[in-house]
């Protein structure tokens, strides 16, 4: 083997991990299952009623009735930040992690091509939570994962844990994305994080970061972080 080729091996063992927290990602909650649109949409789509991804645009106003629907339903915001991921230059040193709003936590594979299109992201999504793992040509491309989100924090914590947050401590300027590190991005569309979430990051050394005072979105963090691990760690 080439001395380049062992180099670039080692660089690869380096990985940045991306948990994006709180996904608003989720299929059709039992309270919303019996509801006369909910089963006509199961009949046209050929789908049991749990095995539909809950979708603000379609199911708006029966979300009305959940708890906390404002960060609900929203499986597109998910999506675009994690083309954001897989498109760049850092998805080959990445580790990517979706914890749901549930407390679930999926594994993305960086080798995984997502559709680009919205409907298709979404049936391979609604396939994932039927099966729990997706495979092919014999390889784990996503799958729900045995840890937790404290389990997955322990086992990281080598790494500089970093949250993104518009109440963050600490400015753009004190970031120091090493090439080793966590990014924490929350992927729901309006409120805060969770006290059962900060309860868990309480537990840990982390770096809480704001970009600016004003609301910024899920994907503009995301691209946002990518630049800038981009620009200190690949040449």
């Amino acid at each position: 083997m080439k001395k380049t080729e062992k180099m670039n091996r080692k660089e690869l063992d380096k990985k940045v991990t991306f948990i994006f927290l709180e996904a608003s990602i989720e299929t059709i909650p039992p309270k919303l299952q019996n509801r006369p649109s909910i089963l006509k949409e199961s009949r046209r789509r050929n789908k049991k009623p749990e095995e539909i991804l809950l979708d603000d645009s379609k199911h708006h106003f029966l979300m009305r009735s959940l708890e906390n629907f404002r960060k609900r339903g929203r499986p597109d915001i998910l999506h675009m930040c994690l083309l954001s991921v897989l498109d760049s230059r850092a998805s080959k040193y990445a580790d990517i992690y979706v914890h749901t709003q549930k407390g679930e936590l999926i594994k993305f594979s960086n080798k995984l091509r997502l559709p680009r299109n919205y409907n298709r992201f979404v049936g391979l999504v609604e396939d994932l939570f039927v099966k729990k793992s997706i495979r092919a040509q014999g390889e784990t491309l996503i799958e729900f994962s045995n840890l937790d989100l404290e389990e997955l924090l322990n086992s990281l914590e080598s790494n500089e844990l970093i949250l993104f947050t518009e109440k963050g401590r600490h400015s753009e300027e004190e970031l120091n994305l090493k090439k080793e590190c966590t990014i924490m991005i929350g992927a729901f569309p309006h409120g805060d994080f969770e006290k059962t979430t900060l309860k868990i990051l309480e537990k840990f050394d982390v770096i809480d970061i704001s970009l600016g005072s004003e609301n910024l979105t899920s994907l503009y963090v995301t691209n946002r972080i990518i630049c800038l691990w981009e620009t200190k760690n690949l040449k």
